[in-house]
């Protein structure tokens, strides 16, 4: 069901960000310089512990040498002053390609959350705005670039879901309430305390036809939303991210149908040269409205077709990428175009 004709997020401007700064103060400045670079490092891996890389760790130390551009401005109301900090493409990607953090290109995954809350025996879906975790959850997914939508749970929810539903994964009744929101995938999960005091999670992260477990517990409520999100993060960043040990190059050959002039060939072209992994096309073989591409991408084939499921105007059609790809089988997978 998911990731047809979702629409895409993108994290628009990942090498810039903006902090504020405290004083005009040459320590201050560097704490601003190293804040922004670690949110840069964090919206554009995905996930927070690529601060903990020591090679990370310690270019933190000199933002300097990875700064473009520089400019103050100073919020009307507050009267604070904001350094809003652009950073060089190149020399960043190479600092997480040798220290084997991943990147995570524009065109990101929308993610619907149905998590069930419970305590004293009450069960809430969280909803977009209606628990203080709902802010938590919705800070650390931006903090991170993660497209994360949280169900509004108004009259056409609460008509077709209930957090009873949630809490024991009805897998129809789930996927139907979805439907609306257009996701590439679903966090699920029940949040609930145990008799120790801890706050425990666990559910499930659904993407296509795969599908992951998480269990996670903390002391608090926040810690527990911000080490699910983190979690989720990460989960992401391992499907669509690219890594320095798959930056090697290989080809795959694509099969599209529906290709009916110039003008969609052309347009086909574009779309593909969106895709984050590919970095090359070339037209392989043509019948009518049928044509094989050959592209030329980093990373796996799985990553390459995770990444294509992301365009909207690419079907994939059923059945088609269980043929294995082999000398004797050269085709990855089954397109039509839209």
């Amino acid at each position: 069901m998911f990731g047809l004709f979702a629409n895409v997020s993108v994290a628009s401007d990942l090498y810039k960000a903006k902090v504020p700064l405290l004083s005009d103060s040459e320590a201050d400045l560097k704490r601003a310089k190293s804040q922004a670079m670690a949110l840069m490092i964090t919206r554009l891996t995905g996930q927070a512990a690529s601060l903990k890389a020591p090679t990370v760790k310690a270019a933190l130390t000199k933002a300097d040498k990875y700064i473009s551009q520089l400019s103050r401005t100073t919020d009307a109301e507050s009267q604070q002053v904001m350094i809003q900090l652009g950073f060089d493409q190149v020399s960043v990607n190479q600092l997480l390609q040798s220290s084997g953090q991943p990147i995570w290109a524009s065109n990101r995954a929308n993610i619907l959350a149905w998590l069930v809350f419970e305590e004293m025996g009450f069960q809430e879906i969280i909803a977009d705005g209606s628990l203080q975790t709902s802010d938590v959850i919705q800070r650390e997914s931006e903090l991170r670039g993660l497209p994360l939508v949280l169900p509004l749970m108004d009259l056409t929810d609460q008509l077709l879901i209930t957090p009873s539903d949630v809490w024991g994964n009805f897998d129809e009744v789930i996927d139907a309430a979805s439907e609306r929101y257009q996701a590439h995938g679903l966090l699920v999960g029940r949040i609930f305390r145990n008799a120790d005091n801890l706050w425990h999670g666990q559910g499930q992260i659904k993407l296509a036809s795969s599908q992951v477990e998480w269990k996670l517990a903390a002391q608090s409520l926040d810690e527990l939303a911000v080490l699910i999100i983190e979690n989720l993060g990460q989960e992401l960043s391992l499907r669509f991210a690219l890594t320095s040990d798959t930056s090697v190059e290989q080809q795959s050959v694509l099969h599209i149908s529906g290709v009916k002039d110039l003008q969609a060939y052309d347009e086909l072209q574009k779309v593909l040269q969106e895709v984050a992994s590919i970095t090359h096309t070339s037209l392989y073989i043509l019948q009518g409205e049928n044509l094989q591409v050959i592209v030329t991408h980093q990373g796996s084939r799985d990553n390459l077709l995770i990444n294509l499921g992301l365009q909207s105007r690419l079907q994939l059609l059923d059945g088609q990428t269980v043929n294995t790809y082999s000398a004797n089988n050269s085709l990855l997978a089954y397109y039509s175009w839209h």
